[in-house]
């Protein structure tokens, strides 16, 4: 049995303003999961969230649009006519509460007389050219907390079930993000919220891959910018995140957490971890405080002893073979994510069953006391020939190599 150990270092009703102040946050993971559909899958969607407080004994359930993508037609952007952050009212008995309240895929023909009359004049005529339509629910921690509604015009047909299978898989993978991203929102950010937003629940790791972690903040600050995830994959795999935001506290940890979300909805959707750089930088460089930070995506896949990486201007990982040799594999350095460059690369290195995988930020290795090259190579040494427990590895390289700047470490085996 895997083990997975982890010890991070260390609520106000949302209104109209906070969600506009915070739709990078959640809406941009939204739209990540749109730009996946549309148009590759049909024609034009959007993404709701159930708002809290509201529905009940009125025969409405009351959502927020998070998010809208449409192919355009004559002239009318998807932006102008659904936009973000709209508070929508659904008929509970209509497909649209349906979906919410079963928590199951429904397929019609459009919207009810009562929904169309809701939308805005431009809306319906932008709908009335899709005969198609699919709600599938979202959700996090097996509870619905929105939906995903898509159509299709004319020429492309229906939905078949290999279409509904596909997009319902979509929308579960991106659900845990949204909702992550939906309730840091709904916290105020002073540093009690925060580092209580910032604890994640760590998810169910595969039998056949083991993972430990730590991460602490800077000394003084009570969040840092460092964040990580564990994501499983069809096939037994793992995909394994840490990131590193510029600068310390408050302001990063807000970052963090947006980043946090996309890049977990990003390797949810199984993405080649190159893809999934490519999308995070295309994601953070739309935010407007200048976002820039590393991150090291790796997909670890234990049924061929194997591992694929990304950088993004990160430091590359360090790989403890079973014999005690270690090395650091020759990744393409990449830049880091918020600059809008897409320069990404990614390679497949041999992961065979006992070697250690180490993920790190630059806490762990370069401090006022010790120099970058002394860090690697004390790392190095700290892990060569490891067999024991991965945990007290974790807790050993904290505590060994000197540091004055938020830390994480994350190590990965595949069991013999």
């Amino acid at each position: 049995m895997a083990g997975l150990s982890g010890r991070a270092g260390g609520a106000a009703p949302d209104t109209d303003r906070r969600w506009r102040g915070v739709s990078l946050e959640v809406g941009d993971v939204a739209g990540l999961l749109l730009e996946i559909i549309v148009p590759k899958l049909s024609d034009g969607g959007a993404v709701f969230v159930l708002e809290r407080g509201h529905g009940g004994n009125s025969g409405q359930v009351v959502t927020r649009r998070l998010a809208s993508r449409f192919v355009e037609r004559d002239g009318h952007p998807a932006e102008s006519v659904l936009p973000a952050g709209e508070v929508f009212a659904f008929q509970a008995d209509s497909p649209y509460g349906d979906c919410l309240s079963q928590g199951i895929p429904q397929v019609f023909s459009g919207p009810d007389s009562v929904t169309l009359k809701r939308i805005r004049p431009a809306g319906r005529e932008l709908l009335s050219h899709h005969p198609w339509f699919l709600a599938v629910p979202l959700t996090a921690g097996g509870e619905v907390t929105g939906m995903l509604v898509t159509s299709r015009a004319d020429a492309r047909g229906p939905f078949s079930d290999a279409d509904i299978a596909v997009i319902a898989d979509l929308a579960r993978r991106a659900g845990t993000g949204i909702a992550h991203a939906a309730e840091f929102a709904r916290h105020r950010p002073d540093s009690r919220a925060l580092q209580q937003s910032l604890v994640l629940v760590p998810p169910p790791v595969p039998d056949l891959v083991e993972v430990a972690w730590r991460s602490t903040p800077a000394p003084g600050e009570v969040v840092g910018g460092d964040w990580w995830d564990i994501v499983t994959l069809p096939g037994m795999r793992t995909g394994l995140v840490v990131g590193d935001v510029m600068g310390h506290g408050p302001a990063a940890a807000m970052l963090l957490a947006q980043l946090r979300a996309a890049a977990h909805t990003l390797a949810d959707l199984d993405l080649e971890p190159v893809e999934m750089m490519r999308r995070l930088d295309r994601s953070a460089s739309a935010l407007s405080n200048g976002t820039c930070a590393t991150c090291v995506y790796a997909v670890v896949d234990p049924a061929d002893g194997s591992c694929t990486m990304s950088l993004a201007g990160h430091l590359a990982p360090v790989l403890a073979l079973p014999d005690g040799r270690t090395y650091v594999p020759a990744l393409p350095a990449g830049m880091p994510i918020g600059l809008g460059t897409g320069l990404f690369g990614q390679i497949r290195i041999k992961l065979p069953p006992g070697a250690v995988l180490a993920l790190y930020t630059d806490g762990l290795v370069d401090s006022r006391t010790l120099s970058f090259e002394r860090g690697i190579l004390a790392l190095r040494a700290a892990i060569s020939g490891e067999h024991g427990d991965l945990a007290g590895t974790c807790d050993t390289l904290i505590e060994s190599l000197h540091h004055d700047d938020d830390v994480t470490v994350m190590l990965a085996r595949i069991p013999r």
